[in-house]
């Protein structure tokens, strides 16, 4: 009995320990359940405010990751406090102010950047835009350099032209001072002849009325003498011009005579020759007579010939000449009479060259093709006449193209102005005066043409 009641102690004391471990272990359970749930609860609450800032997917990307590495190199600084400080920097950076938000950012650079700007692109378009401002602003500013170095060579160039300028007053303004001089001097000279010339004119006056009397007289006596001497001198005159002899004009001399012609070779012998003064080269014009040479009083011109000639072999007597040309139906014959107005067997005709000519018709009339006329003249026996004034023994007037009268320059015309004006006036002055007086004198005007004409000369 004793041994089943000692087996029964340990069974209830067994079962006693594993009751108490049993409500242990619930308790335990209850327990753990009761914080395992409150910690399940806070960490949804905990993923719930986690999510609030990033979500799963977004902390499992490599931007984030690289945004955690970030914060935690600066002493396990927060995410949030990162990007925070970050966001203020970043807005320090751009507005100057670190609370100033993106919106408000926005804002300010919306008339910039415009609402899909980038601030970036924006920069770097305002950067070029700046930098080709500046190139322009450099190459304005060389410019300015270039026109700034300009105005003062200007300026020096003023400077010593205002110098000379001053110079040259000077100088005038002593040159006025000695005129002035000159003229006070000549001033007194004049009043103290004036006042001479009156003490003459008083004394002359004095000492010649009494004769004026007696000239007075004289003079009457004389008119009536005169009236009758005027009287015969008319008489005389009528008589005188009756009987003149009318001079001649040189131009109308026949110069020789056609003594024979060959036609077969275009070749014509005349009586002129060495001991004539013909030179080789020497032309002529040819008339069927001397009633041909005429100068047609309603032209005033000169009527060519039939033909011209040209010496081409000269003889004691004679001389042959090559027809240079000639008018068909009109051939040269036996004592046809030759002219050329420059040459003359017995006499040397004086000439007068005068203006420029244009004998090549260019139209430029030059001093040089006056100067082939002069030579042909001297070269065929003629004489020419130096100078611009009509000599009394002057036998022809040969004149060039009439120079223009020019437009009178204006009161303020420099003087080179002035100068060429005064140089063209004299010319066509001393052209016309020329002109007129060879009219009163009757001496032959030629021109050019009219020239080569008298003398046969075809080709120039």
């Amino acid at each position: 009995m004793a041994l089943r009641s000692g087996a029964g102690t340990g069974v209830i004391v067994s079962l006693v320990v594993f009751i108490l471990t049993s409500v242990i272990l619930l308790v335990f359970n209850i327990v753990f359940y009761a914080g395992q749930n409150k910690e399940k609860k806070e960490k949804e609450e905990a993923q719930a405010a986690l999510k609030v800032y990033v979500n799963p997917q977004e902390r499992n990307s490599d931007r984030f990751k690289k945004i955690e590495g970030a914060a935690s190199q600066r002493s396990n600084v927060s995410v949030a406090r990162y990007l925070t400080t970050q966001m203020e920097d970043v807005m320090q950076y751009v507005d100057g102010n670190p609370s100033t938000s993106l919106v408000t950012l926005k804002e300010r650079f919306n008339r910039t950047v415009g609402e899909d700007g980038v601030v970036r692109e924006t920069i770097n378009d305002l950067t070029r835009s700046l930098a080709s401002r500046e190139s322009e602003l450099a190459n304005a500013n060389q410019g300015l350099q270039d026109m700034t170095d300009q105005l003062a060579e200007k300026d020096r160039l003023m400077a010593t032209m205002l110098k000379a300028k001053d110079e040259e007053m000077a100088e005038v303004m002593t040159s006025i001072s000695a005129l002035q001089d000159a003229a006070e001097d000549y001033r007194l000279r004049v009043d103290n002849l004036a006042q001479l010339h009156e003490q003459d004119r008083e004394e002359l006056q004095n000492e010649y009325e009494g004769q004026v009397a007696d000239l007075e007289s004289e003079i009457e006596q004389c008119s009536q003498d005169n009236v009758v001497l005027i009287s015969r001198l008319d008489e005389f005159q009528s008589r005188y011009d009756a009987d003149r002899i009318k001079p001649q004009n040189p131009a109308t001399l026949v110069d020789g005579v056609v003594i024979d012609t060959i036609r077969s070779s275009k070749q014509v012998f005349i009586n002129r020759g060495r001991r004539n003064h013909i030179v080789l080269g020497m032309t002529f014009e040819v008339y069927d007579d001397p009633s041909s040479i005429r100068v047609d009083p309603r032209t005033g011109r000169m009527p060519r010939g039939k033909a011209s000639l040209s010496v081409i072999d000269i003889g004691e007597s004679s001389s042959t000449c090559r027809i240079t040309r000639s008018v068909p139906g009109r051939p040269v014959v036996r004592n046809d009479v030759i002219v050329n107005a420059v040459y003359d067997p017995d006499y040397q005709f004086k000439f007068l060259v005068h203006g420029k000519f244009d004998i090549d018709f260019d139209r430029k009339p030059t001093e040089a093709e006056a100067e082939y006329i002069r030579t042909l003249v001297v070269e065929w026996g003629g004489e020419v006449t130096l100078g611009d004034t009509l000599p009394g023994n002057l036998d022809f007037l040969v004149l060039g193209e009439e120079p223009p009268r020019p437009i009178d320059p204006p009161t303020d015309a420099p003087d080179h102005v002035i100068n060429d004006w005064l140089r063209m006036n004299d010319a066509h002055e001393k052209y016309l005066e020329l002109f007129r007086q060879a009219q009163d004198a009757q001496i032959p005007i030629l021109s050019a043409n009219r020239f080569f004409i008298l003398i046969g000369l075809t080709q120039r």
